[in-house]
């Protein structure tokens, strides 16, 4: 009788262990990836990379320049690919708002109060930048001067990480659109 009563009690106990919910197979909760309380997330960047230089023309007149004035406003947000090391992979979506004008600067001509205006950027970008590992990502967009009949154009190179973006170098450049794509027809200039 007690060889039955511990096997009645050893079946109704692997019986209720039996029907317990199996946790391994249950889906993870990962509370890394909820969304924060605040309205901030990590993964976006915003800011401002003010435009003040002074370039020498690109065409062959000595002691002429022409400046610079305007910012780019970014939006800079990561998409992690593969977050596993040694090498983790990442995407970065990269918007520029470009606003600049472009003042003469002749040193040889008679002073004026006022400089005339050689030109605009007003342009708004979107991109798609590879990042891989931990580093940065050189790249380069041109921009169009608008008001000018010569093709000019303002070439920036940034340096895009996970968090941040910084100009590293711009300069101008005459142009012209060969099936697409635009052919260098200056030195370039830093």
């Amino acid at each position: 009788m007690k060889n039955k009563l511990s096997l009645i009690i050893t079946l109704l106990v692997m019986v209720f262990a039996g029907c317990k919910e199996n946790t391994i197979t249950n889906p993870l909760q990962d509370f890394e990836l909820q969304k924060p309380k605040n309205n901030h997330d990590p993964s976006v960047h915003t800011g401002t990379i003010l435009l003040d230089r002074m370039f020498r023309d690109p065409y062959p007149v000595m002691n002429s320049f022409y400046i610079i004035k305007g910012q780019i406003q970014y939006r800079h947000s990561v998409r992690i690919l593969d977050p596993i090391p040694p090498n983790p992979q990442y995407i970065v979506s990269l918007n520029l708002s470009v606003s600049a004008n472009f003042i003469d600067f002749c040193t040889v001509c008679e002073p004026q109060t006022i400089s005339p205006s050689i030109g605009t950027i007003s342009i708004e970008t979107n991109d798609v930048v590879y990042i891989p590992g931990e580093g940065g990502y050189t790249f380069e967009k041109t921009f169009p001067i608008h008001g000018r009949v010569d093709k000019m154009f303002l070439v920036c190179r940034f340096l895009v990480t996970t968090d941040s973006v910084a100009l590293n170098t711009m300069w101008l450049w005459l142009g012209s659109s060969i099936n697409g794509k635009i052919k260098n027809s200056a030195p370039e200039e830093n």
